[in-house]
Formats: structure tokens, C-alpha cells, sequence
């Protein structure tokens, strides 16, 4: 993807062929959302593919000319990712690539964790994001941009979550390293870590509890799966142009205010 001032500032991904691997979710749904808007003829993937038609539907619904392609892939299947990132791509490769991908657990210290558990959740939430990646850079066009999808939990210690942090810690590490090795060609490789949002296991909460979580964040509030999407694309986008080997915290200033 060629970075350029005349791109339409409403439409900055227009004609960009992206690719979203986890566009389920509510985070994930809304960047797919954000992506179709910025005019990229989009692909979407996930385990999820009655899940996909119906947000495919929903994405197309008043929007003439959007271009959405659904692809069911589990991040475990290295071919089937391979496939999913060769058929996502144009003429001259894939422009945007964003990575959701995630596995978590329940809280316990280290100890108690099954081994299964595990390696559930690096093959997911790490292995899952390094082969899209790898297939990613492959495909991907002189210029273009991946942003994977980390956690707060990517930068400081979560406690009981240890095979959630490894894996998150990773790609931030991924992230860093993979735009470093790659930066001559023009490629991007940025991450956001999302703090406290009110999506997944967070919205199993009950109201009180989510507002404690909210009152222990410097902005008083939980962020939303929209704002955390604006980051991404942002990221993605010509707009960014000069930002590679970041991982952009939205967290609320969590992170900044030691909370």
C-alpha cells in the first residue's frame, strides 16, 4: 500500500486489500466495521463461520460498493492460514493484515493451571498469531501494514494469568522484532494493548463489578471494543505513515497510572 496525501481522509484504506483474522467478538466486529468504512475490500476469518455470513450481512447493509469476503479458519491449521492470507491478497499482495487473536484462562496461580490449558492458550493467543504473521509478511505489499491485536497484559504483570501473559508478552516481542526486520521494504508492524474493555470476560460480569473495574482506571471507565478499533486502523492507515514497532496502549492511562 503506496502511503500518498491525496487518499481521501473518510476513506483512507480505499482499494487496500486487508485482511482481519478474528473478526469475531465485539472488538473484532468493530474493526471489521472500520475497515469496510475506510473504503479496504476486506477479508474476515474466524472459527465462527455462521458468525462470519451473519456479520458479512451486517457490514454490506448500507453500503454500496463494500467489498467483504468470509473465510472460516482456525489459527491452529498453518495451511489452512497459509490459504486464508493467499486468497485475501490482490494483484500486488495484502496492504493491511490485523491480528485478534486470543485465548485466555481462568485466574490460578502457575502451579495450578493445566498443562492442557496450557498449551491452549499459547497455541491461540501466541503460535496462532506467529504463523498469521508469518504468512502475513510473506504476502504482504511493498508498504503495507499489520497490526496484531496484544494486551495490556503484554506489558506488565497479570496476576494469575501467567500463560495469558507469555502469550501476550510474545507478541508483543513478535511485533517489535518483525517490524525492525522488515522496515526496509516499508512495512509496518504495530500492535495496540487493550486494558480494560467491556467485551469477552469482562461483560460476564455484573454491573457492579464492571464499575469497580472502571473506577480502578485513570479515565473512571472501561473503554469500548469501538475505541479500541479506531486504534487499529489508525495504526494501519496512511495516517500512520512513520510509526512502526509500536504497541499503542488503550488502556485508559491504566498503565501510566500504575492502577
Amino acid at each position: 500500500m503506496t502511503t500518498n496525501e491525496s487518499t481521501p481522509a473518510a476513506r483512507p484504506l480505499a482499494g487496500a486489500h486487508a485482511l482481519l483474522v478474528g473478526a469475531n467478538g465485539l472488538i473484532g466486529n468493530a474493526v471489521a466495521r472500520l475497515l469496510v468504512e475506510a473504503g479496504a475490500r476486506t477479508t474476515i476469518a474466524a472459527r465462527d463461520a455462521d458468525a462470519l455470513d451473519a456479520l458479512r450481512t451486517a457490514l454490506l447493509g448500507g453500503r454500496p460498493g463494500a467489498e467483504v469476503t468470509v473465510h472460516a479458519v482456525d489459527v491452529r491449521d498453518d495451511a489452512a492460514v497459509a490459504d486464508l492470507v493467499l486468497d485475501a491478497s490482490g494483484p500486488d499482495g495484502l496492504d493491511v493484515a490485523v491480528n485478534n487473536v486470543g485465548l485466555s484462562h481462568r485466574p490460578a496461580p502457575l502451579e495450578q493451571l493445566d498443562l492442557a490449558v496450557i498449551d491452549d492458550v499459547l497455541a491461540v493467543s501466541l503460535r496462532g498469531v506467529l504463523v498469521c504473521l508469518r504468512a502475513e509478511l510473506g504476502a504482504m505489499a511493498d508498504g503495507g501494514s499489520i497490526v496484531n491485536v496484544a494486551s495490556s497484559a503484554g506489558l506488565a504483570a497479570a496476576p494469575g494469568m501467567s500463560a495469558y501473559v507469555a502469550a501476550k508478552h510474545g507478541v508483543v516481542g513478535l511485533t517489535r522484532t518483525s517490524a525492525v526486520d522488515h522496515a526496509a521494504r516499508g512495512v509496518r508492524v504495530n500492535a495496540v494493548a487493550p486494558g480494560p474493555i467491556e467485551s469477552g470476560p469482562i461483560m460476564r460480569l455484573g454491573a457492579e463489578e464492571r464499575d469497580h473495574v472502571g473506577q480502578h482506571v485513570p479515565l473512571r471507565r472501561m473503554g469500548s471494543a469501538n475505541e479500541v478499533a479506531q486504534a487499529v486502523v489508525w495504526l494501519a492507515s496512511p495516517a500512520a505513515s512513520y510509526i512502526t514497532g509500536t504497541v499503542l496502549a488503550v488502556d485508559g492511562g491504566k498503565r501510566a497510572g500504575g492502577a
